[in-house]
């Protein structure tokens, strides 16, 4: 870190070092990777929710001019893959468990041989009975999805047996001597939540190369390079140093582009073709057989006490987690979220994941976080209502604070800038909202996502060079999926090593380029990678102000460097280029100016230490607002007015904040207002973006955004995660204030018209 306390390069609205490129259309992306003989692929898919496959033929589809390669179940081995736990194969084995799970593909010379040779395949199946609903899933008498699943492998701790995926209990206090407390309120109700897609501009696509020597190269459009090289290495029965991945421009991510689902495919193609593979998926090859949001059933009971004193809470989660999951837990993990940002002293919350014939779910952005936030956000205004106080009033009075335990029960709370948060909205409610018209409500929530990065256990590491004519090179692991995480790393090093950030350039996800990476995701790889990148600057300046010592002939305490230039503070004429010490450096025996930070990072955890491990130091908070106009006749919504503050900790750059924080928003309009995956016998029905109705300019009201600095103690100039907090309370927010509007509680998402009118109706 630099040692005058003002800074140059943290704190400044930089724009996206790719984002001129992807608004003129010269980004390139995974699908825009040509080579020379590159094949088009092309998969075929399961039309069957469950079946037994009996015989698959591809000699007619070998035989098609122009076809290179096929490939099905008997060319992969049986070992499982996942990014979380190992439920699937590349290509289906010995039967099918959604409708879109992948049975064979081939390459061809054009997609329209491609797509013949699809057709040529013949596939014979023995229908066997499925199940659709979690409920009837984890019934004795249900189909099995997965007979061997108790031998999966499966990094964190699971409960799983018959069509159970996970369950995990959460219990705090006393909740049945709570429930009996004299004069207690009680509320129940039961929440639905749909499945949601994540609706990145750019589909999935990969390209496979195998070189001369038989080593695979894959550019995929991925926010985990090095967890999809492990999948494609199990898939071949490779070692993972015969294995590249490369993640180039990434079109969003949203949760969604974090397991290998095509790459083992092309890279099957690629090895048996011996010529590059191709394979673009389309939108309906997206909505029909990659992952969305889990849906989820909520059963909710709380306790308050006259005085507006939440004590006791109970409550089931029960997720569809489809015929294969990719997230962590299966989603079951979220139970403690359930208590969302609340102090509840007695709480028992048991949340459990089902396998079914539907189509996988996966991770979307702040997986479990607007699901019991939906529930638990509509109890709390009821509750309110209830006890004829002010909605506001009874969050604060219940609202977590510094030294309270976290939800989840792995840290006590630090730095917490919810009440910041609520003032600022409280204030902007008073400017902005004026009188309510008829049939307009105005509603509010809360949201928390609590992170607690354990710097012990971060499967990060960066290293930062500095070039001879001053540059700086960061090579980094982590993948920018659209978030600006390239952006923040070159504001990182420009801020500890005092050059401009213009100066800065970045090596990235390239598995034999750059050190391991865990991926990006959860709202945390700005703390983390952050971090990593200052513990490696910070080791490249050091070792820069030694060499600057020397030549000035003054003690390395008395340097500093800004704009490029190492200067004596008491006598700043006394100066030298950053490039002339480079140069020096990479003429002497001790060769180019690296850091990489690992000394740096074992100092940290050592002197950080049992009192990092015990706290939660950057939990991510936010108050929202909305205003909105409900058509008594028709149902329709018009959101009028939404307002967030959240508290980013330290904003790194004020304008990517804001655009996380609104583009956060919009995300969670779609999820309150129109979204959801319809699913018959286990075929998604609206497959397709003009059915499936993801919210576009028209329908983003007047937004406004605060941000809120409670500094983080260990993340990089004390940031926060930001990305996944802003959109979790959407959809409570508006059901709360059509529930102001109407006097009707809307209990499933998405809140449409006809849910609307028949709430109003009480039918």
């Amino acid at each position: 870190m630099t040692a005058t306390t003002e800074l140059h390069a943290i704190g400044q609205p930089i724009l996206k070092q790719d984002a001129y490129l992807k608004a003129t259309g010269n980004a390139a992306y995974a699908g825009d990777v040509r080579l020379p003989g590159t094949l088009e692929a092309r998969v075929l898919r399961s039309p069957h929710p469950h079946a037994r496959i009996v015989s698959i033929d591809v000699s007619a589809a070998e035989a098609l001019p122009g076809v290179y390669a096929v490939v099905a179940g008997k060319d992969v081995p049986p070992i499982r893959i996942g990014r979380f736990i190992k439920d699937r194969h590349a290509l289906a084995r010995e039967k099918v468990i959604y409708v879109g799970e992948p049975v064979a593909a081939v390459a061809a010379a054009n997609e329209e041989i491609a797509e013949q040779a699809i057709q040529l395949i013949q596939v014979e199946y023995e229908l066997l009975p499925a199940v659709f609903d979690p409920e009837r899933a984890l019934a004795p008498d249900a189909p099995i999805l997965h007979p061997d699943l108790a031998q999966y492998i499966d990094p964190g701790t699971s409960k799983r047996q018959g069509n159970m995926r996970n369950q995990v209990v959460h219990e705090v206090g006393n909740v049945e001597e709570a429930f009996n407390e004299p004069g207690l309120l009680t509320y129940e109700a039961v929440y639905r939540t749909p499945r949601q897609y994540q609706g990145f501009t750019e589909p999935h696509a990969a390209i496979a190369q195998v070189d001369g020597t038989g080593r695979i190269t894959v550019w995929a459009a991925t926010k985990a390079p090095f967890g999809e090289r492990q999948s494609v290495a199990d898939t071949l029965g490779e070692p993972v140093s015969r294995i590249r991945m490369i993640s180039p421009v990434v079109g969003g991510d949203f949760g969604g582009k974090g397991a290998a689902f095509i790459e083992p495919i092309v890279a099957l193609l690629a090895r048996k073709a011996r010529r590059p593979v191709r394979l673009a998926l389309s939108r309906l090859e997206e909505l029909t057989a990659m992952t969305s949001r889990a849906s989820c059933v909520i059963r909710l009971k709380m306790g308050v006490r006259r005085d507006g004193t939440v004590t006791a809470m109970e409550g089931t989660l029960l997720y569809n987690v489809g015929g294969v999951d990719d997230s962590g837990a299966g989603g079951a993990n979220s139970a403690g979220v359930l208590l969302g940002a609340y102090r509840i002293p007695h709480a028992r919350v048991v949340a459990t994941s089902a396998y079914t014939n539907s189509s996988p779910a996966g991770h979307v952005r702040a997986p479990a976080g607007p699901q019991t936030s939906f529930a638990t956000e509509s109890h709390m205004d009821h509750l309110a209502h209830v006890l004829g106080m002010d909605p506001l009033d009874f969050r604060i009075k219940n609202a977590l604070g510094d030294g309270d335990t976290a939800p989840s029960g792995h840290g006590v709370l630090r730095n917490v800038g919810l009440q910041e948060c609520i003032a600022k909205a409280r204030d902007w409610m008073a400017r902005e909202l004026g009188e309510k018209g008829r049939n307009q409500g105005v509603g509010v929530a809360l949201s928390l996502w609590a992170l607690h990065p354990n710097p012990a256990r971060v499967a990060s590491a960066a290293t930062v060079k500095i070039d001879v004519d001053g540059s700086v090179v960061v090579t980094s692991g982590v993948a920018d999926q659209g978030g600006g995480q390239w952006t923040i790393v070159t504001q990182v090093a420009a801020e500890v090593l005092g050059v401009p950030v213009e100066m800065v350039s970045v090596i990235a996800a390239d598995t034999e380029a750059t050190p391991q990476e865990q991926g990006t995701g959860g709202s945390q790889t700005t703390y983390r990678v952050g971090n990593v990148v200052r513990q490696a600057a910070t080791d490249a300046r050091r070792k820069l102000l030694r060499f600057a010592a020397e030549r000035l002939e003054v003690d390395e305490e008395e340097l500093d460097v800004r704009e490029g230039e190492i200067f004596a503070r008491s006598d700043p004429a006394r100066k030298v280029t950053v490039a002339q010490i480079a140069q020096a450096a990479g003429a002497s025996s001790a060769g180019p100016i690296i850091g990489t930070g690992a000394e740096e990072r074992e100092r940290e955890i050592i002197e950080q230490g049992h009192e990092r491990s015990e706290v939660v130091d950057a939990p991510s908070f936010a108050c929202h607002v909305a205003k909105v106009f409900v058509d008594p006749e028709t149902g329709q919504i018009d959101v009028q007015k939404y307002y967030t503050s959240q508290d980013v900790g330290r904003a790194l750059n004020p304008l990517a904040c804001k655009g996380q924080i609104e583009g956060g928003v919009v995300f969670g309009l779609g999820y309150a207002l129109s979204e959801e995956l319809l699913s018959d016998q286990g075929v998604n029905l609206n497959a397709n973006l003009w059915e499936y109705l993801l919210p576009t300019s028209p329908h983003v009201p007047e937004l406004t955004v605060e941000l809120v600095e409670v500094p983080s103690t260990y993340g990089p100039f004390g940031a926060k995660g930001v990305g996944e907090t802003a959109n979790i309370p959407v959809a409570a927010t508006i059901a709360n204030a059509v529930a102001d509007a109407t006097g009707a509680r809307v209990t499933q998402a998405p809140l449409t018209p006809e849910r609307v009118l028949a709430a109003v109706s009480g039918s």
